[in-house]
Protein backbone atom coordinates (compact mmCIF):
# COMPACT_ATOMS: atom_id res chain seq x y z
CA UNK A 1 0.00 0.00 0.00
CA UNK A 2 2.50 2.49 1.25
CA UNK A 3 4.57 1.99 -2.60
CA UNK A 4 1.49 2.41 -4.49
CA UNK A 5 0.98 5.91 -2.55
CA UNK A 6 4.54 7.01 -3.45
CA UNK A 7 4.33 5.91 -6.94
CA UNK A 8 1.38 8.11 -7.55
CA UNK A 9 2.64 10.99 -5.72
CA UNK A 10 6.08 11.05 -8.06
CA UNK A 11 3.65 10.60 -10.99
CA UNK A 12 1.51 13.64 -10.21
CA UNK A 13 4.75 15.62 -8.99
CA UNK A 14 6.04 14.95 -12.97
CA UNK A 15 2.58 15.94 -14.30
CA UNK A 16 3.14 19.14 -12.21
CA UNK A 17 6.59 19.78 -13.64
CA UNK A 18 5.61 18.85 -17.19
CA UNK A 19 2.55 21.53 -17.00
CA UNK A 20 5.21 24.13 -15.46
CA UNK A 21 7.37 23.92 -17.99
CA UNK A 22 5.07 23.66 -20.62
CA UNK A 23 3.37 26.96 -19.06
CA UNK A 24 7.11 28.66 -18.74
CA UNK A 25 7.91 27.43 -22.34
CA UNK A 26 4.60 28.75 -23.52
CA UNK A 27 5.38 32.23 -21.82
CA UNK A 28 8.91 33.01 -22.90
CA UNK A 29 10.19 31.31 -25.60
CA UNK A 30 7.81 33.49 -28.08
CA UNK A 31 9.19 36.45 -26.62
CA UNK A 32 12.80 35.73 -27.18
CA UNK A 33 11.74 34.09 -30.57
CA UNK A 34 10.24 37.71 -31.59
CA UNK A 35 12.95 39.50 -30.16
CA UNK A 36 15.83 37.09 -32.20
CA UNK A 37 13.07 37.49 -35.41
CA UNK A 38 13.35 41.21 -35.27
CA UNK A 39 17.02 41.95 -35.16
CA UNK A 40 17.53 40.10 -38.53
CA UNK A 41 16.84 41.90 -41.99
CA UNK A 42 15.40 40.38 -45.45
CA UNK A 43 18.89 40.27 -46.81
CA UNK A 44 19.44 37.38 -44.23
CA UNK A 45 21.74 39.57 -41.75
CA UNK A 46 21.60 41.13 -38.76
CA UNK A 47 20.36 44.88 -38.29
CA UNK A 48 24.39 45.27 -37.45
CA UNK A 49 25.39 44.18 -40.81
CA UNK A 50 22.97 46.20 -42.65
CA UNK A 51 24.01 49.48 -40.94
CA UNK A 52 27.76 48.26 -41.69
CA UNK A 53 26.72 48.25 -45.33
CA UNK A 54 24.85 51.45 -45.78
CA UNK A 55 27.81 53.19 -44.29
CA UNK A 56 30.59 51.32 -46.81
CA UNK A 57 27.34 52.57 -49.88
CA UNK A 58 27.30 56.05 -48.08
CA UNK A 59 31.47 56.46 -49.01
CA UNK A 60 32.52 59.07 -51.52
CA UNK A 61 33.00 56.84 -55.22
CA UNK A 62 36.25 57.26 -56.42
CA UNK A 63 36.60 59.80 -59.30
CA UNK A 64 38.66 58.01 -61.94
CA UNK A 65 38.51 60.64 -64.18
CA UNK A 66 39.90 63.13 -62.20
CA UNK A 67 42.62 61.25 -61.02
CA UNK A 68 43.31 60.08 -65.20
CA UNK A 69 43.17 63.93 -65.99
CA UNK A 70 45.70 64.35 -63.04
CA UNK A 71 47.64 62.16 -64.53
CA UNK A 72 48.16 62.93 -67.87
CA UNK A 73 49.20 66.66 -66.71
CA UNK A 74 52.17 65.59 -64.89
CA UNK A 75 53.00 63.78 -67.66
CA UNK A 76 52.61 66.20 -70.02
CA UNK A 77 54.60 68.36 -67.03
CA UNK A 78 57.00 65.91 -67.18
CA UNK A 79 57.47 65.82 -70.94
CA UNK A 80 57.15 69.44 -71.59
CA UNK A 81 60.36 69.50 -68.77
CA UNK A 82 62.41 67.10 -70.62
CA UNK A 83 61.65 68.49 -74.11
CA UNK A 84 62.64 71.94 -72.51
CA UNK A 85 65.85 70.37 -71.18
CA UNK A 86 66.88 68.69 -74.83
CA UNK A 87 66.28 71.50 -76.38
CA UNK A 88 68.80 74.01 -73.95
CA UNK A 89 71.21 70.83 -74.12
CA UNK A 90 71.20 71.26 -77.70
CA UNK A 91 71.52 74.90 -77.66
CA UNK A 92 74.60 74.48 -75.37
CA UNK A 93 76.30 72.16 -77.21
CA UNK A 94 76.21 73.77 -80.60
CA UNK A 95 79.45 75.93 -80.34
CA UNK A 96 81.73 77.24 -83.07
CA UNK A 97 81.31 78.63 -86.74
CA UNK A 98 79.02 77.46 -89.82
CA UNK A 99 81.95 75.29 -90.84
CA UNK A 100 82.13 73.60 -87.55
CA UNK A 101 78.87 72.71 -86.92
CA UNK A 102 78.65 71.32 -90.59
CA UNK A 103 81.99 68.72 -89.18
CA UNK A 104 79.91 68.15 -86.52
CA UNK A 105 77.11 66.96 -88.62
CA UNK A 106 79.25 64.94 -90.31
CA UNK A 107 81.42 63.38 -88.31
CA UNK A 108 79.67 59.43 -88.27
CA UNK A 109 80.96 59.57 -92.24
CA UNK A 110 84.30 61.82 -91.19
CA UNK A 111 87.44 60.38 -92.32
CA UNK A 112 90.35 60.93 -90.63
CA UNK A 113 93.19 58.31 -92.86
CA UNK A 114 93.41 60.78 -95.67
CA UNK A 115 94.24 63.86 -93.51
CA UNK A 116 90.93 65.48 -93.75
CA UNK A 117 91.34 66.57 -90.44
CA UNK A 118 94.38 69.14 -91.44
CA UNK A 119 92.54 70.43 -94.41
CA UNK A 120 89.80 71.38 -92.08
CA UNK A 121 92.41 72.95 -90.03
CA UNK A 122 93.87 74.99 -92.83
CA UNK A 123 90.16 76.26 -93.99
CA UNK A 124 89.14 76.97 -90.50
CA UNK A 125 92.00 79.57 -90.40
CA UNK A 126 91.16 80.71 -93.74
CA UNK A 127 87.71 81.79 -92.60
CA UNK A 128 88.88 83.01 -89.48
CA UNK A 129 91.67 85.75 -90.52
CA UNK A 130 88.51 87.08 -92.64
CA UNK A 131 85.92 88.13 -89.62
CA UNK A 132 88.05 86.65 -86.58
CA UNK A 133 84.90 88.43 -84.29
CA UNK A 134 82.58 85.59 -85.46
CA UNK A 135 84.83 82.92 -83.96
CA UNK A 136 84.52 83.30 -80.60
CA UNK A 137 83.75 80.17 -79.18
CA UNK A 138 85.38 77.78 -82.40
CA UNK A 139 87.58 77.07 -79.71
CA UNK A 140 85.16 75.11 -78.11
CA UNK A 141 83.91 74.12 -81.39
CA UNK A 142 87.23 72.24 -82.17
CA UNK A 143 87.02 70.63 -78.35
CA UNK A 144 83.86 69.24 -78.91
CA UNK A 145 84.78 67.54 -81.94
CA UNK A 146 88.35 66.47 -80.75
CA UNK A 147 86.00 64.97 -77.85
CA UNK A 148 83.57 63.32 -80.12
CA UNK A 149 86.13 61.71 -82.38
CA UNK A 150 87.54 60.37 -79.42
CA UNK A 151 84.61 58.52 -78.32
CA UNK A 152 83.56 57.02 -81.64
CA UNK A 153 84.58 53.92 -82.75
CA UNK A 154 87.59 52.46 -85.12
CA UNK A 155 86.97 51.90 -88.39
CA UNK A 156 89.34 51.37 -91.45
CA UNK A 157 88.85 55.56 -92.44
CA UNK A 158 89.03 56.15 -89.07
CA UNK A 159 92.58 55.40 -88.53
CA UNK A 160 94.26 59.05 -87.97
CA UNK A 161 91.65 59.68 -85.39
CA UNK A 162 94.27 59.80 -82.46
CA UNK A 163 96.14 62.73 -84.57
CA UNK A 164 93.10 64.37 -85.81
CA UNK A 165 91.93 65.08 -82.08
CA UNK A 166 95.35 66.25 -81.37
CA UNK A 167 95.20 68.62 -83.88
CA UNK A 168 92.10 69.89 -82.93
CA UNK A 169 92.92 70.13 -79.56
CA UNK A 170 95.84 72.00 -80.28
CA UNK A 171 94.11 74.54 -82.72
CA UNK A 172 91.29 75.04 -79.67
CA UNK A 173 94.33 76.19 -77.44
CA UNK A 174 95.40 78.26 -80.12
CA UNK A 175 92.38 79.90 -81.59
CA UNK A 176 91.57 80.57 -77.09
CA UNK A 177 95.28 82.26 -76.93
CA UNK A 178 93.92 84.67 -80.10
CA UNK A 179 90.71 85.59 -78.81
CA UNK A 180 91.77 86.57 -75.30
CA UNK A 181 94.38 89.32 -77.28
CA UNK A 182 91.98 90.27 -79.70
CA UNK A 183 90.16 93.55 -79.58
CA UNK A 184 87.20 94.29 -82.23
CA UNK A 185 87.76 97.37 -84.46
CA UNK A 186 84.76 99.11 -82.43
CA UNK A 187 86.39 98.99 -79.67
CA UNK A 188 89.97 100.20 -79.74
CA UNK A 189 90.23 103.81 -79.00
CA UNK A 190 92.26 105.95 -81.49
CA UNK A 191 94.66 107.72 -78.96
CA UNK A 192 95.96 111.28 -81.00
CA UNK A 193 97.48 114.17 -80.46
CA UNK A 194 94.74 115.94 -79.10
CA UNK A 195 94.16 112.72 -76.69
CA UNK A 196 96.85 114.06 -74.62
CA UNK A 197 96.69 116.14 -71.32
CA UNK A 198 97.91 119.62 -72.08
CA UNK A 199 100.34 119.65 -68.95
CA UNK A 200 102.16 116.49 -70.32
CA UNK A 201 105.73 117.50 -71.00
CA UNK A 202 107.51 116.39 -73.95
CA UNK A 203 110.37 114.12 -73.34
CA UNK A 204 113.39 116.27 -73.54
CA UNK A 205 115.35 116.53 -77.11
CA UNK A 206 119.25 117.15 -77.75
CA UNK A 207 119.85 119.83 -80.02
CA UNK A 208 123.15 120.71 -81.05
CA UNK A 209 124.16 124.58 -81.75
CA UNK A 210 125.07 125.22 -85.19
CA UNK A 211 128.94 125.88 -86.02
CA UNK A 212 129.92 129.33 -86.60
Amino acid sequence: MTTTITQEVKRHSCHIMYNLRSEWADQYFPMELCELLQTLSLGGGTKHNQEVSDTVLIQKPINVQEDVAMFDDQSYQSDTAESDYSSTSTRSESYGCAYLQAIKAQLDTYTTTGGEYLEAIFTHREILSSYPKAHQECARGFSDIAYMLEQRAWRADRDADVEAVTAFRHEAWSIAATMTHYTPASEKTMIGPSACPSSARSSPVCVMQPAW
